[in-house]
């Protein structure tokens, strides 16, 4: 077991826990440690989920994150810095610096958008980092938001002098988890940053034509937000960017394919259309923001996967991030989306990072 004068490990911390099979041998469980009760839940680098009965645990302690050289090509850049560029992409009006914190809330319209992006320790206050807690917590609940953090971990992607940037902002955070975890927050979805160079143009033509617009139109709430169509703080969010685009793949009301009057490479249409039906077969959203493409909202109608469309989507609002200064792309999925992070493997993409959620329970 650890030494007495180590503090055990935590949700989010990358651990080690030797255990007890049931033949009496033992053998080790390396990945992150999900929850720390009883049973204690590690996930994998696979992807795979081990949970360990508290009394077949011999012994469990921290390990450093893994390290992973880039691949050719790769964007070599800090987890904080490359946060730091993500958060502008979707950023709420209202949002407020707090020394390494920034701030964010959008109603819990969405976690990403209603939670507090650390990066580093907060401003100087009274009450040290508990009562900077404190007072965060305040700020979300007074906008209508579930006190929460949003808390990067290194998975040892970044080396050399971008893992030397970030061990300082990084140590803090831990820190901040720590007091989190103290406080009986839960740790909730728990995302992968994949990064990687811009998708090259497509040497094929596209399964079906895409439409790559400036603003979303009634097509692409359809498809993506349909719920949230007429919500102005979610509007707002969508074109809170430096800049974005977003890409719509229209049903061919002849053949249940996609059609419409793009051109499959990204091309930019503002012109009014006739005889094109609401709603789409697939859409996604781009955005540009200090040199990166940020990809969200990636969606395809249920009946229409397997044909390709996601990756035309993709392709084409690539292209489009291309035009407007962009030199790499990231973009965050969900842990259990196996199918997304298939088809971004596919696109030349690597984990580059991770985060998760802190949020206080309801009462």
């Amino acid at each position: 077991m650890p030494a007495p004068s180590d503090p055990p490990p935590a949700a989010g911390q990358r651990v080690v826990v030797r255990h007890r099979l049931p033949d009496g041998s033992a053998t080790d469980v390396v990945g992150e440690l999900e929850r720390a009760g009883d049973p204690l839940v590690v996930r994998r680098a696979d992807g795979r989920v081990v949970e360990v009965r508290a009394h077949d645990v011999v012994a469990a302690r921290r390990v450093p994150p893994r390290v992973r050289r880039p691949r050719p090509g790769e964007p070599v850049v800090g987890v904080l810095d490359s946060e730091a560029a993500l958060a502008r992409a979707w950023l709420p009006a209202g949002s407020e610096p707090d020394g390494r914190w920034l701030l964010r809330s959008a109603g819990d319209r969405t976690r990403r958008a209603s939670s507090v992006l650390a990066l580093g320790p907060p401003g100087p206050g009274a009450g040290g980092l508990a009562g900077a807690v404190d007072r965060a917590s305040a700020w979300l609940a007074a906008r209508g938001s579930t006190p929460r953090f949003q808390l990067p971990r290194s998975t040892g992607a970044p080396v050399g002098a971008a893992a030397r940037a970030d061990a300082a902002g990084l140590a803090a955070v831990a820190d901040l988890d720590a007091e989190l975890d103290g406080r009986g927050w839960a740790l909730v979805s728990p995302t992968t940053v994949m990064v990687g160079a811009l998708p090259p143009t497509a040497t094929t033509a596209a399964p079906a034509p895409v439409d790559v617009l400036p603003a979303p139109d009634a097509a692409w709430s359809h498809l993506v937000r349909p719920v949230e169509a007429d919500d102005p703080v979610v509007a707002a969010l969508l074109l809170s960017a430096p800049d974005q685009a977003f890409a719509v793949v229209r049903p061919d009301p002849g053949t249940g394919t996609g059609t419409g009057t793009g051109t499959g490479t990204g091309t930019e249409t503002t012109g009014a259309r006739t005889s094109v039906p609401e709603g789409a077969v697939a859409a996604g959203r781009m955005a540009v923001a200090d040199g990166w493409a940020v990809l969200t909202d990636l969606a395809v109608a249920p009946e229409h996967r397997r044909r390709g469309l996601a990756r035309a989507v993709v392709t084409a609002l690539s292209a489009w991030a291309a035009r407007h200064g962009a030199e790499r792309l990231a973009l965050q999925v969900a842990d259990g989306n196996d199918a997304a992070r298939a088809l971004y493997a596919d696109l030349g993409l690597v984990e580059h990072h991770r985060y998760a959620y802190r949020e206080a329970r309801r009462s």
